[in-house]
């Protein structure tokens, strides 16, 4: 199987070190530096910054949305609750981003070494039975410590894909460290979201794992509407297609940074039971069941700033105002 696989090149070109890009080129190095710094004096300054620039104005949008989705999910919450969740969000998105780097330029063992894998067993067992695995992670700020740290590091083949960022730059980044474990196996794609779900059909086929990402809004004549916490949020309906096509199992994964011992915690539960006799809804309904599980291991560290919740049931209603 082709290690690497898209329409979309990646690669980078004398352009690409013009003047325009000198700004993402000294980002990268802030990065690289980052990666080799004593982790909890970066963590530290990353809360530190948060804490200072938690009411700048450059964050109320992000806030705003965040709050609209947790006074639909947990009505019961407090206007202090939220914002507390809030703070804990935006200090993972600090220290999670500051440790990008590792992911590029650190070596394997290093990688292997700065995550806590909870429930690797249940991978152990699906290969045992020569079994394929769907991945289902919702959308946290360490998803590219558990596909590239706990998953691809560890020599478990992988494939996954990518939206383009619109900068050259950044793309060669991401995919280059996204990528750079596959050849452990010899197994494994990255592609481009545009190419549809046959190249992970193919990749799971081959068991080579797939990490599907569930949990975005992708539209009304895409979805159903599931419940979702005290909401209903609409929802792709194909997990099940997915993983019958792909012969798969369904292991939800969940990743949360722990400050207090300087690593990522990677979470897997355990697989989700046969749901192949389901109908579409009940299936989307399971899966729904199941990413509220895995964000309840740490509500804090969600993406709650997506707008999870923009197609509503109420045709025209629109909650990001």
């Amino acid at each position: 199987m082709t290690l690497y696989s898209s329409r979309f090149d990646t690669s980078l070109k004398a352009k690409h070190f013009m003047p325009k890009y000198w700004g993402t080129w000294s980002l990268l190095g802030f990065l690289y530096i980052c990666s080799y710094c004593p982790i909890k004096i970066r963590d530290r300054f990353a809360a530190f910054v948060v804490d200072k620039l938690y009411n700048a104005s450059f964050l109320n949008k992000r806030k705003k949305i965040a709050f609209t989705n947790l006074s639909l999910c947990f009505p019961e919450y407090t206007q202090q609750q939220k914002e507390s969740l809030m703070r804990e969000n935006l200090r993972a998105v600090a220290q999670i981003s500051l440790s990008l780097g590792e992911l590029a330029f650190r070596s394997q063992s290093f990688l292997v070494n700065r995550v806590n894998m909870i429930g690797e067993h249940y991978i152990k067992q699906a290969e045992a039975k020569k079994q394929a695995i769907i991945f289902l992670g919702p959308h946290c700020y360490g998803i590219d410590f558990a596909g590239v740290a706990a998953i691809a590091a560890r020599g478990y083949a992988l494939s996954s894909m990518f939206n383009d960022y619109k900068n050259p730059i950044f793309d060669w980044f991401v995919t280059g460290y996204r990528t750079r474990f596959t050849k452990l196996v010899g197994k494994g794609m990255l592609y481009h979201r545009s190419e549809g779900l046959k190249p992970a059909i193919k990749s799971l086929r081959d068991k080579a794992h797939f990490y599907y990402l569930p949990d975005e809004d992708h539209g009304r004549d895409h979805s159903l509407f599931a419940n979702f916490y005290a909401t209903q949020k609409a929802t792709l309906p194909i997990i099940g297609r997915l993983a019958k096509l792909g012969r798969a199992v369904v292991i939800p994964v969940y990743t949360s940074y722990n400050a207090a011992t300087s690593k990522v915690d990677v979470i897997f539960h355990a697989p989700l039971d046969d749901f192949s006799k389901l109908d579409e809804q009940a299936q989307t309904e399971l899966m729904n069941r199941a990413i509220e599980k895995l964000i309840d291991e740490n509500r804090a560290q969600y993406m709650w700033a997506l707008k999870l919740l923009k197609t509503r049931p109420e045709v025209g209603l629109k909650i990001y105002k």
